[in-house]
């Protein structure tokens, strides 16, 4: 599907006028290439490649095999899917975005659907459910209805992989939580390990495993290359030195179905 297919499972429940804000943030034309470009270069890019994707396959590779199971859920422009791709005999890509959708160029054997799985769900199940860069801007509603659903469309005894891209604990994200409190608003949000596990817990899955990565904060668009160049070394380093995992600016978190 190098081109890529995209199956519309309800057009009625992709019509921007139907979601609160962060469902249609990511609708407007021209969002998908937009963002695909974050993941080009700079911090992002070299946080992925040289941390994030070693860790999700490091995490999904036990958990795949051609008779398993994998529904990347919020899969975007495909940046994971892709990963998920040639580990699993089963890979299905949903979004609710149009335009994050016409940029993903996933393998052949991935299906992707544009669909709300919170009001039209699948027709199957899966061993393994992946949900990135979502939950934390989401609003508290729609996180509640998202768990739901991805509880509802896995197996029993499932695991959902997903993270936090902005650790409420980490160098950032106290900055974040001074200017939120500073202004009476949220300029940024962020989650805590803690109230993420407590949210999981609470619809329905047990934590498993918790791994923070990312040392490196992120200084919103200032000094891209110098950060590229320092996200790996700073990464090593960190650990060498037992930084705890609090600091760092993002965490994952595998969580079975109860």
């Amino acid at each position: 599907m190098d081109g890529s297919d995209v199956y519309v499972l309800d057009e009625r429940s992709c019509e921007p006028g139907a979601y609160s804000d962060y469902r249609s943030s990511h609708q407007n034309a021209g969002y998908g290439n937009s963002y695909l470009r974050t993941f080009c270069s700079g911090y992002y890019a070299a946080l992925w490649s040289r941390i994030e994707r070693p860790l999700v396959e490091s995490i999904l590779k036990p958990l795949a095999g051609p008779d398993r199971s994998c529904l990347d859920f919020a899969c975007g422009t495909g940046r994971v899917t892709n990963v998920v791709g040639p580990l699993f005999g089963v890979v299905v890509g949903v979004d609710v975005s149009q335009s994050m959708l016409a940029c993903a160029r996933v393998p052949g054997t991935v299906t992707l659907v544009k669909a709300d799985l919170t009001v039209s769900p699948l027709p199957r199940r899966f061993d393994v459910v992946t949900a990135f860069r979502f939950f934390l801007n989401a609003e508290d509603t729609l996180r509640k209805d998202a768990l739901l659903a991805i509880h509802e469309h896995l197996n029993e005894g499932g695991l959902l992989v997903s993270n936090i891209h902005m650790n409420a604990s980490s160098p950032m994200g106290l900055v974040y939580r001074f200017l939120n409190q500073c202004q009476g608003r949220v300029v940024r949000n962020t989650l805590s390990v803690q109230a993420y596990r407590q949210m999981l817990v609470s619809n329905g899955f047990v934590v498993e495993q918790v791994i923070g990565y990312g040392y490196l904060p992120r200084p919103g668009w200032l000094l891209p290359r110098l950060c590229e160049m320092l996200v790996g070394p700073i990464e090593t380093i960190s650990r060498r030195a037992g930084v705890p995992e609090r600091f760092a600016q993002n965490f994952l978190v595998v969580a079975r179905k109860r």
